[in-house]
């Protein structure tokens, strides 16, 4: 239930680091990987600019165990996970999971649309403030680096 928690943490605090707006049509993508307590994961967030405001975020989190430890448990992991991070699919709003045990590979996928998504649904995900933010495109692959992220 904790790395539950710490994975929705990772992923609220990489969309709010970076959140921002840019130039027009432009994209930016930013990826980092971790290894904690037996889980690497990857991240790759990938945001869509158009007329100077971020309008689209996309990103997947790729969770892999690296211990044995891990896969021997592996069926309490994954249902931990399925449990925190329920499939959804909302105007705007799109969270998918999938679960390869085979691989021990646990993937969260999360896609919002700002110029559908309402309000409420930017909340749950702790997301409501996105729409808001003034960073140039610049500012933010700068914090998204300063961060540990490799954008590009």
């Amino acid at each position: 239930m904790v790395r539950g928690l710490k994975l929705f943490s990772v992923l609220a605090v990489s969309i709010l680091f970076l959140t921002g707006c840019g130039n027009s049509n432009k994209t930016l993508t930013c990826t980092n990987s971790e290894e904690s307590s037996g889980i690497k994961m990857d991240q790759e967030v990938t945001m869509t600019f158009d007329n100077d405001k971020v309008n689209y975020v996309k990103m997947t989190i790729n969770s892999k165990a690296t211990s044995s430890a891990i896969e021997n448990n592996w069926d309490m992991f994954a249902s931990m996970m399925e449990e925190q991070f329920q499939d959804k699919k909302e105007t705007g709003v799109s969270l998918s999971t999938s679960n390869d045990s085979s691989k021990h590979e646990f993937k969260v996928e999360l896609e919002v649309d700002l110029t559908k998504a309402k309000a409420s649904d930017l909340e749950e995900y702790g997301l409501d403030s996105i729409t808001d933010a003034n960073a140039t495109y610049e500012e933010t692959k700068k914090d998204a680096e300063d961060s540990g992220f490799t954008c590009k």
